[in-house]
């Protein structure tokens, strides 16, 4: 694990030399003083970090929301990019990153100035955008990066594919509407979104990674594209029970013993002259080529 404790981490962005890694982000929950509540955010995003093994967060943005307890209180989010240094790496502006950096070159007292540094600037030569902002939205490619909007009602734009790890983590939503472009749910990307009462996914979806809505504990329902392919047995964790994801479930496992069953049988029906896809036996075929009489496949051996 890096050294935290000399983790850079800056609102700017670095120059020359550096990949990208992935977000990172870090929250302080229901606290009243700004100061210390940028302080811990700082401390977890920074360990966040140092736990992927980089070297500095770029692209530094927060968001702040009041609780409606009256109390004065509030969540307070942190969320960079993650970097690491390659071996020819070198600083651009080495004083300006220096003053920026949040080892003590910026009063820790400040949280609210740093929401007007655009993220949008953030860039990696020879990597492209280590994201840029689109709405209520960060955005790098055609993966979103990260929510940074306050609406608890969200509609993805259209174009984005990849749905980031942790996009909307923690975020106080409670509808999310994706459009048909994505493919993709990667891990934790609804995690501990525990107001998440609707999502609309898209009907082109493939995959939905690892913990992707864990902890969604306000999702009572959920309608899986046919389209599906993969989906973790982790994806809801810590969720109420959603039948639809039992049943896929279910089905994928039953899909899967039924493959490796029809693998263990081949050998047999080969020595026994039967198609070796499903045991059927071969009839005659156009061309001499004889054809399974229950899967249609041809004899290859």
């Amino acid at each position: 694990m890096a050294d935290m404790r000399n983790m850079t981490v800056t609102t700017l962005d670095l120059h020359a030399g550096y990949e990208v890694i992935g977000p990172v982000c870090g929250t302080c929950r229901e606290q009243s003083d700004p100061d210390l509540a940028f302080l811990e955010a700082l401390r977890e995003i920074r360990k966040s970090a140092a736990m992927l093994e980089a070297d500095a967060v770029i692209g530094m943005r927060q968001t702040m929301v009041a609780l409606a307890d009256g109390t004065g209180r509030f969540h307070l989010q942190l969320y960079g990019t993650a970097v690491r240094r390659s071996e020819e790496a070198s600083v651009e502006s080495s004083g300006a990153f220096s003053g920026m950096s949040m080892s003590g070159g910026m009063h820790a007292g400040m949280p609210g100035a740093l929401s007007g540094v655009s993220a949008a600037a953030s860039m990696v030569p020879g990597r492209g955008p280590a994201g840029r902002q689109e709405g209520d939205f960060l955005v790098d490619g055609s993966t979103l990066v990260r929510y940074i909007g306050q609406s608890e009602y969200v509609r993805v734009p259209d174009g984005i594919i990849n749905i980031g790890a942790e996009s909307f983590h923690n975020a106080r939503i409670v509808s999310v509407e994706l459009p048909d472009s994505v493919t993709e749910i990667r891990e934790g990307a609804f995690s501990g979104c525990e107001h998440l009462e609707r999502i609309r996914l898209s009907t082109r979806l493939l995959v939905i990674r690892k913990n992707a809505f864990q902890s969604c504990i306000s999702l009572s329902d959920i309608a899986l594209p046919a389209s599906l392919q993969e989906m973790d047995k982790d994806a809801f964790s810590a969720c109420p029970e959603l039948p639809a994801v039992t049943e896929f479930i279910r089905r994928k496992e039953a899909e899967a013993k039924d493959a490796e069953y029809l693998r263990a049988r081949r050998p047999v029906w080969r020595r026994q002259g039967r198609c070796q896809y499903c045991g059927g036996f071969f009839k005659g075929g156009l061309k001499g080529v004889k054809v399974c009489s229950m899967c249609g496949m041809e004899k290859d051996y």
